[in-house]
């Protein structure tokens, strides 16, 4: 993968991930991760099939997430439809970068594939979880979280960028 794809994916990993609010402003806005995604996508030479179909859904994720950090608004059916749609397209996104990077990483790839797993199974969990008031289980969803965050990260700033040409 190109070092600058590398970077956007790192950085749009933190911003899709971890939540820091000063009140009700977030300081890491998740329309800031998806948008991030997208330029890892269009910043490869050339782009994967599975890259190109998930790439609109990265800007359509990224308009919504803006609109919510503007507008602070709820409704659950268009939350449900947005984590699904933001799962599917992450998952997509961290599996492209698993195959690009298998034939000369494969240790690397696989702790990609592992990590994309746990990450889409624990936001499904946190999503699922956080409408009861279960305190010590949203305390440990939320420490999972971060985990696989950070060991995303670490997974991605791993992976050896290719070669400038």
């Amino acid at each position: 993968m190109e070092r600058k794809a590398l970077n956007c994916l790192k950085w749009g990993i933190f911003f899709t991930f971890i939540d820091f609010r000063i009140g009700q402003l977030n300081l890491l806005p998740e329309f800031a991760g998806m948008l991030l995604f997208y330029a890892s996508i269009r910043s490869h030479r050339e782009p994967t099939p599975g890259e190109r179909r998930v790439a609109p859904l990265f800007l359509a994720l990224a308009v919504d997430g803006l609109l919510h950090w503007i507008w602070q608004f709820e409704n659950a059916v268009e939350a449900l439809v947005a984590l699904a749609v933001s799962l599917y397209a992450l998952y997509v996104l961290l599996g492209e970068a698993a195959e690009r990077i298998r034939p000369k990483q494969p240790d690397r790839a696989t702790a990609l594939d592992v990590l994309r797993v746990c990450a889409v199974v624990l936001q499904c969990a946190v999503f699922l979880v956080s409408p009861f008031e279960f305190q010590s289980l949203n305390t440990v969803l939320t420490i999972a979280v971060i985990s696989v965050c950070i060991a995303l990260i670490v997974a991605v700033c791993r992976i050896r960028p290719e070669e400038e040409a």
